[in-house]
């Protein structure tokens, strides 16, 4: 099956990562793939990137991006094909364009990564897109108002192996923090932005008074450092303002907070703790309570002293946190990309009229 994957998002959103695991998952089990991303895409800036077979960049110019993706289609029109749009931008346009391709054995689907409701209902309704895949069931609703029930599939976002395994020991990621061995850590992996919740957290943190380090992922100690010595706990924070061995700090933790106040659907930071095997305190928010199931405590987002609890509770019982652990790395093998493309594959033949397996 020739697949064709298009985003115009030009930075590493947990989106565009999953149009990237995605492509590469279906390549590898051998269909024929490419993944369009925009000319200025902050993914290109990866080591050896601009070399990947599988990735094209879309013109700059709007005029040209119509033809350029025509241009990947099969030369046989029977060929079974399918465009899969990530994010609004490239959804409205498959929308739009793929009206002009239905001569083809060709289906324009869409994946769906947001929880707030649409505010144009057109694409949802157009004879062109044969399917919507939400990453949960809080993003499925949040959608229901305006697309069909038939064309609504609800798929899990998949991680990578690689972003599970550790590159270096979980002694020598203490080393680096300056921990102990013996000490608890607590793993935050986000960004700045207010609405991940660091504010939250780290008021809560203070007020729990815990034995236990705060490891930040993602978090800008120029931004942060001010509010920490203000609360009294710098020598228990450490802050990492990038990484893309993100698992190493997740291996060396004991559990992982996930204080977003937003509406996160299916956040990969949060399933990539849960495939490690960690138990989790998580917010209450979109698509959370779905993934953070009997494998640690739920708050409400925003809530400190909801938090601050949640985060001794979690401290004080070792034998709890084994079993939440337990229940993560269960709940964690429906979180691959494998699964992830098995299930997009019986989509595809649905949306193709083919039958379950070409």
């Amino acid at each position: 099956m020739r697949v064709i994957i298009v985003t115009w998002s030009n930075n590493r959103s947990g989106g565009t990562r999953q149009a990237v695991y995605q492509a590469r998952g279906l390549s590898e089990r051998g269909h024929d793939v490419t993944l369009c991303l925009p000319h200025d895409s902050s993914l290109w800036e990866l080591p050896g990137m601009r070399d990947n077979p599988l990735w094209r960049a879309l013109p700059a110019e709007e005029s040209r991006q119509r033809a350029f993706i025509e241009g990947l289609f099969p030369s046989d029109p029977a060929t079974p094909t399918i465009v899969h749009a990530f994010h609004n931008k490239a959804v409205k346009r498959m929308a739009w364009w793929g009206l002009f391709w239905r001569h083809r054995a060709l289906a324009c689907v869409a994946h769906r990564g947001v929880i707030f409701r649409p505010g144009n209902p057109l694409p949802y309704l157009s004879p062109a897109m044969k399917a919507f895949i939400p990453n949960s069931e809080a993003c499925a609703r949040a959608i229901a108002w305006c697309c069909p029930k038939r064309k609504i599939h609800v798929v899990p976002n998949g991680i990578p192996e690689e972003r599970i395994v550790p590159s270096r020991s979980a002694s020598e990621v203490r080393a680096e923090l300056d921990i102990p061995n013996h000490a608890l850590i607590f793993a935050y992996v986000g960004n700045n932005n207010p609405a991940k919740g660091i504010d939250p957290l780290l008021r809560a943190f203070a007020a729990a008074d815990l034995e236990a380090y705060l490891v930040l992922v993602g978090a800008s100690a120029q931004r942060w450092q001010p509010l920490c010595d203000a609360l009294g706990i710098t020598a228990k924070i450490r802050m990492i303002d990038h990484s893309e061995h993100v698992s190493d700090y997740l291996h060396a933790a004991d559990a992982f907070v996930f204080p977003s106040r937003d509406m996160d659907s299916a956040p990969n930071t949060l399933l990539e703790a849960i495939r490690v095997g960690l138990p989790v305190v998580a917010t209450t928010v979109g698509g959370v309570p779905e993934i953070a199931r009997d494998n640690g405590l739920l708050v409400p987002p925003g809530d400190v002293p909801a938090l601050t609890q949640a985060l001794q509770t979690m401290a004080a019982d070792p034998g709890q946190r084994s079993l939440w652990s337990r229940n993560s790395l269960r709940q964690g093998s429906q979180y691959t990309v494998e699964a992830r493309c098995v299930a997009l594959e019986a989509i595809y033949h649905a949306a193709l009229n083919l039958p379950s397996a070409l």
